[in-house]
């Protein structure tokens, strides 16, 4: 249903743009993208992965009016799993008042409320694919109403989003998964469970500094970042002393990630000095549903904390063979729960990402990056990445990587990077621009 939905409404998009060819602008990308990962010795997992990605987008202004329209499809060779499409933007918006400083906007939203490289506690509102990289997950695109009024220091915005998109997780055959085949994930609100239309809303105030910009945020919605996963279908057995599932493939072979209702208030900072940036990101949460859910763990209910992530980027000021080197620093955690709950919580419960990047600011754009993200509260886990792309020609591009999960397990159940311990690859993507 959601794919036909895609379809009508980029058949309506390319319509419009036929009708009123001159203020519409299209553009689009085609990808082969290849990974290999390093051999894990079992036959039920799938170390290669080809798959071909598609993005199309069109735009349309006229006066008061802008449209947009932007999605994507994904098709792999051999994982059925990572087969998807999804919209990113498809709004329809007016301007109002004499200056155009008042927007009113209806349709798919992607929102980028981020300040920093690696760890994003403000950058909630979109759904994600869990399946692509943990320190930026590829988003979907939320149903929106939204009315944005404009000021000479900054946007006033108000949200309205009555629906709760389900976050996309890898399948049972991809090395970036558990194992298993979760099952579809279930939004809670009091004792419902499932219910995919949910109202929840939000404002936020953007401000415009000399040289940086602040933010701050209020939403009541549906969390999209920390799931329990396990069944709500479970009794107490007397004679063991425990929880039991009445189901045991619903906690074994088949969990659900229950979603619950969070109000959250935060915020980020940028602000410049000179070849210096210094960046703040934050958030606390108060989820409003106990329920319990039955994990491998235990009972588990939803645990109301702090995140925040401090961080800095640094221009240096020589010049390597007429390039440009970027150095980053940050460090990110949650604050407010114990050891093992911000264990359960994140990945990234107290880490540090460092990270170089250096532009070789030659024709074709060639550009190289460095990133490790280091554990400070949990032994021997690090994340590493390296990558390098170029553009071929003004419509070809390539990018190389490689990334390495270096987290063996420590305990009897395996926990934040852990899960992805020997889950090396490398990776290329081709990619076409129209």
């Amino acid at each position: 249903m959601k794919i036909k939905a895609i379809v009508i409404l980029f058949c309506i998009s390319f319509t419009l743009s036929s009708i009123a060819e001159e203020k519409w602008s299209n553009k689009g990308e085609v990808s082969f993208q290849w990974r290999r990962f390093e051999d894990d010795k079992t036959v039920e997992s799938e170390d290669t992965g080809t798959l071909v990605f598609s993005r199309i987008e069109s735009q349309y202004e006229s006066g008061n009016i802008k449209n947009v329209f932007r999605g994507f499809a994904r098709v792999d060779h051999k994982d059925s799993d990572r087969d998807f499409m999804a919209l990113e933007d498809f709004y329809l918006s007016r301007f109002f008042g004499g200056n155009q400083d008042l927007q009113v906007l209806f349709g798919y939203r992607l929102y980028n409320w981020t300040a920093t490289e690696a760890f994003h506690p403000a950058d909630v509102v979109n759904s994600e694919n869990f399946d692509s990289d943990l320190e930026f997950f590829e988003k979907l695109g939320e149903p929106a109403f939204e009315i944005n009024k404009f000021f000479d220091w900054g946007t006033l915005s108000a949200f309205i989003w009555p629906r709760f998109e389900n976050p996309q997780f890898p399948g049972n055959r991809s090395r970036l998964g558990f194992g298993i085949d979760l099952s579809r994930p279930q939004s809670v609100t009091g004792t419902n469970q499932g219910e995919d239309w949910v109202l929840q809303g939000g404002v936020r105030l953007t401000y415009t500094l000399d040289d940086g910009d602040l933010s701050f945020h209020l939403i009541h919605h549906v969390d999209r970042n920390f799931p329990l996963v396990g069944t709500t279908n479970y009794v107490f057995n007397p004679f063991l002393n425990q929880n039991i599932p009445l189901d045991i493939t619903s906690l074994t072979v088949n969990p659900t990630p229950y979603y619950f209702r969070v109000t959250q208030a935060g915020g980020t900072l940028q602000y410049a000095f000179s070849n210096l940036i210094l960046k703040f990101e934050g958030a606390t949460r108060i989820f409003e549903d106990d329920l319990e859910v039955l994990t491998i763990e235990g009972l588990q209910a939803p645990v109301d904390h702090s995140e925040v992530a401090l961080g800095a980027e640094y221009q240096l000021p020589i010049n390597w063979g007429g390039g440009d080197t970027s150095v980053f620093l940050e460090g990110g955690g949650i604050l407010g729960t114990t050891k093992e709950e911000r264990a359960r919580l994140s990945v990234f419960q107290r880490d540090v990402f460092l990270g170089l990047r250096h532009s070789f600011n030659d024709i074709m754009g060639s550009e190289l990056m460095l990133t490790l993200i280091h554990d400070l509260e949990r032994s021997n886990e690090r994340l590493y990445n390296l990558s390098y792309s170029r553009r071929l020609s003004d419509q070809w591009k390539l990018k190389l990587g490689v990334r390495v999960y270096d987290a063996p397990i420590k305990g009897s159940i395996a926990r934040g990077l852990e899960n992805l311990d020997g889950s090396n690859h490398v990776l290329m993507t081709l990619t076409h621009y129209f």
